[in-house]
């Protein structure tokens, strides 16, 4: 079930929102409420996978309790290494045991499971909760608190990663009480602006995108078209600064308030900035969660050496690489942007700044130019795409492309979504009612015109 899609928007979530205004006044039901529609949402694409999901729960939860009554450091450890080894098995076995086959080291045959959806994002949540409950920035929490902040349907299959001392005292409020109309008001214009990002933006870039990546996975291309490509750097944006904020706006409208996951990246004037603006609650994560830990080991007796601090980075950013897929291209991705982030650092550290508008030029052009090696599925296809710029592309082609320089545009000029918020609630205005309204149809007749696209970090 999308966000994008008539099942949602016009049957699951009205449901629930009417379900939920019922069952708001016992405050004991508002959390169980929330985690069996959640179950539900999250079962509508395979119900086996709910299953999965309950078990993780169980489990994580049951770790943390005893984790609080004894106070032994190596339960915490245990469950983290077993969410790993899930989130392995399930997402990585097939990529590692192929990438031996294919070095001659042994075959071994495929496991070819299903992904479970969103699997990345719940296992990172446990994580997270486990290695603050360690750290003494988490506390335990009744069952199902831990589960709602797991299954907690906006956030569950893509994010916005949450710690829980962002989000876990926030379940269970009045979600109707005093100042509910300011609270919806913003979270009706996240998911208007969302799905706008998303129907009206990013799907259109990827209607325009899509065979030319194909073209490139069966040769070279020679009319043109890899400018165009470089376009997908607006296309990923749209779509998931789209999901996330209609997640945001979602989780509003039940009173919880989810982190912002972009703040304006492509007016960033290095790739240090570009991180802090980018998917800002995985930057987060990597930065407290693994390049911390690896800057911070003791190797040989040192700690806190620049080789190990650039070991760290290039390490974080291939991982981060990884988390997004189970490919080399990923990887390769991830330590472009990790070499690039040291050589930023170097910069800042030994040379004077250059004017911001070098810096951003080169920081948004070596976003665009990575994009193709994230979007492709072999090495060669991403190598058809670079060797294709030395061809310009006909002004016809351009033209039809007209879409993709209005995504530029607004990708540049825009405010970030929760300023652009600010900006319309902030003091009420007849007609700005009527224009999400129409917004909010406009996207409703697209929808029955074009075909449904799954969010890009669905598959994540």
């Amino acid at each position: 079930m999308l966000f994008n899609s008539y099942p949602f928007l016009l049957g699951f979530l009205p449901g629930i929102v009417a379900l939920y205004a019922v069952i708001d006044r016992y405050a004991r039901l508002r959390i169980p409420c929330l985690v069996a529609c959640s179950l539900l949402f999250y079962g509508y694409w395979n119900p086996s996978f709910v299953l999965l999901l309950a078990g993780s729960i169980l489990v994580n939860w049951f770790a943390a309790k005893q984790f609080a009554a004894t106070g032994n450091r190596a339960i915490v450890t245990v469950a983290i290494v077993l969410n790993l080894i899930v989130l392995g098995l399930f997402k990585y076995a097939d990529f590692f045991t192929g990438s031996l086959t294919a070095l001659g080291a042994f075959s071994i045959g495929r496991l070819d499971w299903v992904l479970p959806l969103g699997i990345s994002f719940f296992t990172f949540h446990h994580i997270m909760y486990l290695a603050d409950l360690r750290r003494g920035r988490a506390e335990a929490t009744a069952l199902d608190r831990y589960a709602l902040y797991i299954c907690f349907f906006p956030q569950a299959i893509a994010g916005p990663l949450a710690r829980w001392s962002e989000v876990g005292r926030q379940f269970g409020r009045d979600a109707f009480g005093p100042g509910w109309e300011q609270r919806w008001a913003n979270g009706i214009t996240f998911i208007i602006i969302g799905l706008i990002e998303k129907v009206g933006l990013g799907d259109p870039i990827g209607v325009i995108l899509d065979p030319i990546f194909h073209a490139a996975a069966a040769g070279p291309l020679h009319d043109g078209s890899s400018w165009l490509a470089l376009g997908f750097g607006f296309q990923i944006f749209f779509d998931f600064s789209g999901y996330s904020d209609i997640a945001i706006g979602l989780a509003l409208l039940f009173g919880v308030q989810l982190p912002f996951n972009f703040n304006g990246p492509f007016r960033a004037t290095s790739i240090l900035v570009f991180w802090q603006r980018w998917h800002m609650t995985l930057s987060r994560f990597l930065r407290d969660y693994v390049f911390m830990p690896l800057a911070d080991m003791r190797i040989a007796g040192t700690r806190h050496t620049t080789a190990q601090y650039v070991f760290a980075i290039l390490a974080t950013m291939a991982l981060c690489g990884l988390w997004h897929g189970a490919g080399w291209n990923f990887v390769l991705w991830g330590t472009m942007h990790g070499i690039a982030i040291v050589f930023a650092l170097g910069w800042r550290r030994f040379l004077s700044s250059p004017p911001k508008a070098v810096g951003w030029a080169a920081t948004i052009g070596f976003f665009l130019l990575s994009g193709a090696v994230f979007r492709t599925q072999t090495l060669d296809a991403a190598w058809h795409i670079y060797a294709g710029l030395a061809t310009l592309p006909d002004p016809k082609m351009l033209g039809k492309a007209w879409i993709l320089g209005v995504g530029a545009v607004l990708a540049f000029a825009l405010p970030a979504t929760q300023d652009l918020c600010k900006i319309v609630n902030a003091r009420p205005v007849a007609w700005v009612p009527a224009v999400l309204g129409l917004a909010g149809l406009g996207i409703l007749v697209q929808l029955g015109g074009n075909q449904s696209y799954d969010f890009i970090y669905f598959r994540f």
